[in-house]
């Protein structure tokens, strides 16, 4: 064996070793840069306001929303890639409710009472503290289709929606966890549990892609150990994919049956409060936006909100990236999130 291999393989052994010692230790990094202030407190969840950067807002203040798995910072993991820090370069006015985790008393919460209850007050501090009338409705995969369907129970409160990587047929596309949800004995897993533990949720997503996010991630952070950017930005993704929440147990079950199991949004059996979940009553301006590699959400499930939909002013942005990549991704801020924001600003007027 020459010299110049023996020197390559030390070297490379040196970086497996290191990797190994910093995948095992998980050291702490900064996330959610963007500097914000709470603005309202209900139970468990808050409400973000972050700071504007410019000094003539877009007069319709923005509402995020992101799923109740996992927590929402992954909109606003870093400075350079932060969805957040977007709309606030465009000039929005933005505002984002983290959920906070849910309690053992929480396992009883429904659907109904995270939209009725929870969502329709976070709009209503909203509106109240910038006297607007209407809000922009951003949701981001579970969040966009609860977005939708507050829309739908209160559409006099939002102006635009936008929708984020969501499902709406669930019955659309080949996801692994469209079918694996299928036949999910949801019953037994929330009654043995209550609320539904955030190991056995993310457990679940990191199976979508098994070789993926078992290996070849890992490799790929051989070769980050000595680029300290981009090692901060792999332990960045590392600690939010880790940093899960638990899901109220009802909510959940309700989710599962309804949505993924009995496909009730477009088929229209879905109530909440008695009223139909029809996607046809909205009528506001909506930008759907989907990534077309997504491994969670089939973006042909995203994709079928155009059939159902009653507004007239329909935009789908789309994005060769993943459910994840839609956010964080460098071709996200490049191509999707400049046109995204220009959207929201042009309807907020």
């Amino acid at each position: 064996m020459r010299v110049e291999d023996i020197t390559a393989f030390v070297e490379y052994a040196s970086k497996v070793v290191r990797a190994m010692s910093i995948a095992m230790s998980r050291p702490d990094v900064d996330t959610g840069p963007t500097p914000n202030e709470v603005i309202f407190k209900k139970d468990n969840l808050k409400i973000l306001h972050y700071l504007p950067v410019k000094k003539d807002l877009c007069p319709t203040p923005v509402l995020v929303t992101y799923a109740l798995v996992n927590k929402p910072y992954i909109l606003d993991l870093q400075a350079d890639r932060s969805v957040v820090q977007a709309m606030l370069n465009a000039g929005l006015d933005v505002y984002l409710i983290d959920w906070g985790s849910p309690g053992p008393t929480d396992k009883y919460l429904t659907l109904e009472d995270y939209l009725n209850i929870y969502y329709d007050r976070c709009t209503d501090a909203v509106l109240d503290l910038t006297g607007t009338e209407q809000v922009t409705m951003l949701g981001y995969c579970m969040g966009g289709t609860m977005a939708a369907m507050y829309t739908i129970l209160h559409q006099e409160k939002v102006k635009n929606l936008v929708c984020m990587a969501s499902q709406f047929d669930f019955h659309q596309g080949h996801g692994f966890l469209n079918r694996w949800a299928m036949y999910l004995d949801v019953d037994k897993i929330v009654d043995s549990y209550g609320n539904v533990p955030a190991e056995f949720l993310n457990t679940a997503f990191l199976l979508l892609d098994p070789i993926r996010n078992f290996y070849l991630k890992y490799l790929q952070m051989i070769d980050l150990v000595e680029d300290k950017e981009g090692l901060n930005n792999f332990l960045r993704m590392e600690k939010w994919i880790n940093d899960g929440i638990p899901v109220a147990g009802e909510t959940y079950r309700e989710f599962i049956k309804y949505g993924y199991q009995e496909n009730r949004l477009v088929k229209k059996t879905w109530k909440i409060a008695g009223q139909v979940m029809d996607l046809s009553r909205i009528t506001i301006p909506v930008l759907n936006l989907v990534a077309t590699k997504d491994t969670i959400i089939p973006p042909e499930s995203s994709l079928a909100l155009k059939g159902h939909i009653g507004s007239k002013d329909y935009t789908v942005m789309t994005l060769d990236a993943g459910h994840i990549g839609l956010s964080v991704s460098r071709k996200a801020h490049r191509e999707l999130w400049p046109k995204a924001c220009q959207w929201i600003v042009d309807h907020s007027q």
